[in-house]
């Protein structure tokens, strides 16, 4: 295959072709299949509980890109790449519509924490995260130096001040 201005000889998409021919060709068109697979898991019954209640596929980033016949890699270039920018809305809001979702089922008991947890993590930015404020309220802390020589306590203001080897 011969090189064109926008692919290289073995037909692949150039780098930094922002150009490139997308899989939609408009923003409505990905709205429309993303409304499809959200449409699709509601009707979509996977389980019913013993006192009736009535379980519908969940939704999933991963099922989404599933149903747009794309991979992970490809969905995050039309949230976030440069090129796709007229996509960005459609796929945060589908994302957003998700997480909604895991909250939701969540707070509610209708899912497992751990794999909420392990996918919001994974698929929505969430962290664990622990602070810990060393400098006392945003101030600085002042210890002195202290060191024991030959059973005589040294002082030092800091640490330009303290001498190991002075005994006195």
């Amino acid at each position: 295959m011969a090189a064109t201005e926008d692919r290289n000889e073995k037909g692949q998409f150039v780098i930094g072709n922002y150009a490139s021919a997308k899989k939609w060709k408009t923003q409505e068109e990905l709205q429309e299949a993303v409304d499809a697979y959200f449409q699709e898991c509601d009707n979509n019954e996977v389980h019913v509980s013993k006192d009736g209640t009535r379980i519908f596929e969940p939704y999933t980033v991963e099922g989404l890109a599933l149903v747009l016949d794309c991979d992970m890699d490809t969905l995050l270039n039309y949230q976030k790449k440069e090129g796709y920018e007229p996509y960005f809305g459609t796929i945060k809001r589908a994302k957003l519509k998700i997480q909604k979702q895991k909250l939701i089922n969540g707070y509610v008991g209708l899912s497992n924490s751990t794999l909420t947890i392990f996918d919001l993590k994974n698929n929505h930015g969430y962290k664990d995260k622990n602070e810990t404020d060393l400098t006392s309220n945003g101030k600085n802390i002042n210890i002195p130096i202290t060191n024991w020589i030959d059973g005589k306590k040294q002082g030092a203001k800091d640490m330009d001040d303290f001498d190991p080897d002075d005994n006195e």
